[in-house]
């Protein structure tokens, strides 16, 4: 009976010493310590590749499109200029009054496709006209005496704004509006003399028309 007891006891030492020196390598390597090299038999994963590395050729943003200019309205008033310096056809520059309608002239004149250089003849005949007063009323003409008047930048009577208003604008509310008396005032010019009017206006021959 001793006997028997003392190989069962010896069985149960020798047991655990073998749990004991045979601890599993996935135990170990849970608790190896940030910083330490892992066991030989553990195998590191891959690193993820960095999402900001990028080996291929660089292409540039396209271009943004040149925005189309901007047509004028009835609402369309007076703003500084930003071009470059323009000079009356007879010497000198363009009093402010004058100058506050480039922007809008020109841009009636590219809807009316009539060239860019015309701009100072046009400004120098808005000066003839009406010094660039919107509201001017020429009161002593014989227009004037027949009762119709010229209005506006530049100086249209009643019948002649009528006839070249630019279509649904003919009421004569908007004889003095800047943007559609200038527009009729073109119309009119370009229909009864041509270009040929406005290169005698950038010559400096401002005169009733």
């Amino acid at each position: 009976m001793l006997i028997k007891n003392f190989l069962s006891l010896l069985a149960a030492a020798t047991i655990s010493v073998a749990l004991l020196s045979g601890t599993p390598k996935a135990l170990a390597a849970e608790t190896t310590q940030p910083g330490t090299a892992p066991d030989e038999g553990t195998v590191e994963a891959p690193l993820a590749p960095d999402a900001t590395d990028q080996t291929g050729p660089i292409v540039p943003a396209p271009a943004a499109k040149p925005q189309k200019p901007q047509l004028a309205t009835v609402e369309t008033g007076a703003s500084r200029w930003n071009g470059r310096k323009l000079r009356h056809p007879r010497g000198g520059g363009f009093p402010q009054a004058v100058m506050r309608w480039a922007n809008l002239a020109k841009a009636i004149m590219r809807e009316k496709k009539i060239p860019k250089r015309y701009l100072r003849g046009v400004l120098a005949q808005i000066q003839q006209e009406s010094s660039g007063n919107p509201f001017a009323v020429n009161n002593w003409d014989i227009n004037a005496r027949k009762g119709t008047p010229s209005k506006g930048l530049l100086q249209i009577i009643a019948p002649t704004y009528r006839a070249h208003a630019k279509p649904g604008h003919r009421q004569l509310k908007y004889q003095t509006v800047p943007y559609t008396n200038l527009w009729a005032s073109m119309e009119y010019v370009l229909e009864r003399y041509g270009m040929k009017k406005f290169r005698s206006w950038n010559r400096g021959y401002n005169h009733g028309y």
